[in-house]
C-alpha cells in the first residue's frame, strides 16, 4: 500500500525502535544463557566419559546450536527494526512539517501529497503548492521504499508475514451516494441542526462534485476523512465507523433506511470538529453562515431583513436568489420565532425562483424530509422579507445566506 498523509499520522515508527530494545534485551539474556550452558558442558565433558555421556554431549550441542542460531536471529531482527524506526520516524516528522506548513499558508492537502491552491491566502500560489506537492510526494515515496525495505528485510530473515485477508466494516464509500448528491438525501430527523443540514442540502444541489470533494474514504482503517475549514484552515476531520453508527442510532441526518451516507458522514465530521466527544447532539442550534463556512470556507453573504428592508435600501432579494441559483451558489433561509406560514427558528433550503420582484416565488425544501410533512413550500419574496405596510423585519425570514463558491 502506497504510504498517504493519514497513514502516515497514524503510524508509530518509534515502537520500531522499543521492540528492536525488547529483542536486543531478549538476545543479551539468550546469550548469556547459551555461555552459562556451555560452561556446564564442559564440566560435564571433563568428568563424564563413556557413551551416555558422548549421547548427552551431542544433544547438548544440538539444542546450544538451536539457540544461537535464534539469538542471532533476534538480533538481525533487532538491527532491522532499528534502522528502519530511525528512518521512518525522521521521514515522518518531515512529511508532518511540511504538510503543516502548506496548511498554514491556505493550501488544502489531499491525503496522497497534492496541494492545491484555493485563493484564500494569497501566499500559497499555485506554483507554491506545485512544489509543496513534489516535496511531499517525494517524501511519502521515501517512507513507502523504508517501509517496504524493512518488511523485505524481516521477510528475509524471519520468513514472509502471514497473510490476513482484509478487514471487512460495516460502512464503506459504496454506500456514500445513490447518484449525485443532492438535497433530497437529507432526512434531518430527530437531531436540531437544521442550520447544518439545510446547509449541506443547498450546497449539493449547487454543487454536487464539492460534497464528494469533501469526503475520502480509507479502505485499511474504514475511516471517512472529511474536509472542513475550522475557522482558520482547512482540517481532515476522521469519521470512524463507531461515529457512523452512533450518528444512525441518534437519527441523524440520513435516512435510517438505507439511503446515502454522506449526510451523516459531513455531520458527525462537523460535529467531532465542533464538539467533540458529545457526538451530534452536541451540534443542535447553531447558525447557517456557520455551516456555509465549514463546507464552503467563508460564511457568503448574509442579507438580515430587519437592517435590509428599509426603504431606500434596494436589496434585489429576488435577484440575488435567481443570480445565486444560476451561477451555482447555495442559498438557505433561516426564519424568525413569529408565527407564520413557516417553521419557526428553522432553516430552509431555496430550491429555485420563479418570477421578478417581491411576487417572485421561492421554493424551500424542508430538511425534515417527507416523512415530516410536505417537503416543499412555495412562497413569494414580499411575504417572506414581510409584505408591504409590515414592521421591517416581522416576515418569516430572519435571514438569508448566500454562498460563495
Amino acid at each position: 500500500m502506497a504510504a498517504t498523509i493519514s497513514l502516515v499520522a497514524a503510524t508509530r515508527p518509534e515502537g520500531l525502535l522499543d521492540a528492536a530494545g525488547q529483542l536486543t534485551s531478549s538476545a543479551t539474556h539468550l546469550g548469556t544463557h547459551i555461555g552459562a550452558q556451555r560452561g556446564a558442558l564442559a564440566d560435564l565433558t571433563a568428568n563424564w566419559q563413556g557413551q551416555a555421556a558422548t549421547a548427552a554431549q551431542a544433544r547438548a550441542e544440538t539444542d546450544l546450536a538451536r539457540q544461537d542460531a535464534l539469538r542471532s536471529r533476534l538480533e538481525a531482527m533487532a538491527s532491522t527494526l532499528r534502522s528502519g524506526g530511525t528512518g521512518l520516524s525522521a521521514l515522518r516528522a518531515e512529511i508532518q512539517n511540511v504538510a503543516s506548513q502548506a496548511a498554514a499558508l491556505g493550501g488544502l492537502i489531499s491525503d496522497d501529497g497534492t496541494v492545491r491552491s484555493l485563493g484564500s491566502n494569497p501566499l500559497m500560489t499555485p506554483a507554491l503548492a506545485a512544489a509543496y506537492t513534489s516535496t511531499l510526494k517525494t517524501l511519502l515515496g521515501q517512507f513507502d521504499a523504508v517501509d517496504q525495505s524493512t518488511a523485505n528485510a524481516l521477510n528475509g530473515t524471519f520468513g514472509p508475514a502471514p497473510q490476513t485477508p482484509p478487514p471487512e466494516f460495516e460502512f464503506t464509500e459504496e454506500d456514500l451516494y445513490d447518484g449525485d448528491p443532492s438535497s433530497a438525501d437529507i432526512d434531518q430527523d430527530d437531531i436540531g441542526d437544521c442550520y447544518l443540514a439545510a446547509t449541506m442540502g443547498a450546497i449539493a444541489n449547487a454543487d454536487p462534485q464539492r460534497i464528494k470533494d469533501r469526503i475520502k474514504y480509507d479502505p485499511a482503517t474504514g475511516t471517512f476523512n472529511v474536509t472542513l475549514w475550522d475557522g482558520n484552515q482547512w482540517r481532515e476531520i476522521p469519521v470512524s465507523q463507531d461515529d457512523i453508527q452512533a450518528n444512525i442510532d441518534a437519527h441523524g441526518a440520513s435516512d435510517e433506511n438505507g439511503g446515502p451516507l454522506w449526510p451523516a458522514v459531513l455531520e458527525s465530521a462537523y460535529a467531532n470538529m465542533h464538539a467533540p466527544g458529545e457526538g451530534i447532539e452536541g451540534i443542535e442550534s447553531g447558525l447557517a453562515w456557520d455551516a456555509m463556512e465549514a463546507l464552503t470556507g467563508n460564511r457568503g453573504e448574509v442579507i438580515i431583513p430587519a437592517f435590509e428592508a428599509v426603504p431606500f435600501v434596494d436589496y434585489n432579494l429576488d435577484q440575488k436568489i435567481s443570480n445565486a441559483l444560476q451561477s451555482g451558489q447555495p442559498v438557505t433561509v433561516s426564519t424568525n420565532y413569529f408565527q407564520g406560514p413557516l417553521e419557526q427558528a428553522h432553516v430552509y433550503t431555496v430550491e429555485s425562483i420563479t418570477g421578478t420582484g417581491s411576487d417572485a416565488v421561492v421554493t424551500l425544501r424542508n430538511p425534515w424530509g417527507p416523512d415530516s410533512g410536505p417537503p416543499f413550500v412555495k412562497m413569494s419574496v414580499g411575504d417572506l422579507m414581510g409584505s408591504p405596510g409590515m414592521i421591517p423585519g416581522l416576515g418569516p425570514a430572519a435571514s438569508v445566506n448566500i454562498g460563495r463558491m
